[in-house]
């Protein structure tokens, strides 16, 4: 009796095909906007406009992102991922040395938030409504997308063994980081080493 296989164009491979092309499909969108975003106003981008930059028709753009505002909360999305995946290599990177790895987390984020240009028009006070929502009053889908990343660096650097915990930490973290897009510190200020000597204690007192 022949044994069955499961053959490499099945439904398996078709899906993996579909979600890495829709992943293409996205982050092309993405790269785009932040094209268009270094030339204008987000106010001043239309659907048009990043179809046209990520060469696709407007109709494939709005099935996928369904609108500007879906446009926006992604581009912000895939930022708050980067900036995690910073701040993560950073904290990895100071094994033992909490407030370290705090305090080069927090100012990697800084850095590379600055060079940002949807970032650049928060701080400066330039960017619109839709804009600013995004890390304010409709900042909650980033806020709960960088806390369950962040939690779980939090238990695996730290070694901390209570999630409900790792998860507190993990909120203060991006409540703390986000505050900075919205209200930028001052040329005297350190925040980075501020926040990090703050939360070391309160992280230690976890471990």
């Amino acid at each position: 009796m022949a044994h069955s296989t499961v053959s490499a164009s099945g439904p398996q491979a078709r899906g993996s095909y579909q979600q890495a092309a829709r992943e293409l499909l996205r982050q092309t969108v993405l790269h785009a906007t932040r094209e268009l975003l270094s030339e204008r106003d987000w106010s001043e981008v239309t659907m048009a406009d990043i179809a046209t930059a990520a060469g696709m028709s407007r109709q494939t753009l709005y099935n996928e992102f369904k609108s500007r505002h879906g446009v926006a909360e992604a581009y912000a999305l895939r930022l708050v991922d980067s900036y995690v995946d910073l701040f993560g290599a950073a904290v990895t990177g100071h094994p033992g040395d909490v407030q370290g790895g705090l305090e080069k987390g927090f100012a990697d984020f800084l850095i590379e938030a600055a060079t940002d240009p949807l970032v650049q028009s928060a701080l400066a006070g330039t960017a619109k409504l839709d804009v600013m929502r995004l890390v304010t009053t409709d900042g909650g889908v980033i806020l709960d997308a960088a806390s369950v990343r962040l939690a779980k660096i939090a238990m695996d650097a730290w070694g901390l063994q209570d999630y409900a915990a790792a998860a507190r930490i993990g909120r203060l973290v991006v409540r703390q980081a986000m505050s900075f897009i919205t209200l930028a510190p001052r040329p005297e200020e350190n925040p980075a080493a501020d926040l990090s000597r703050v939360l070391a204690p309160l992280i230690e007192s976890l471990r």
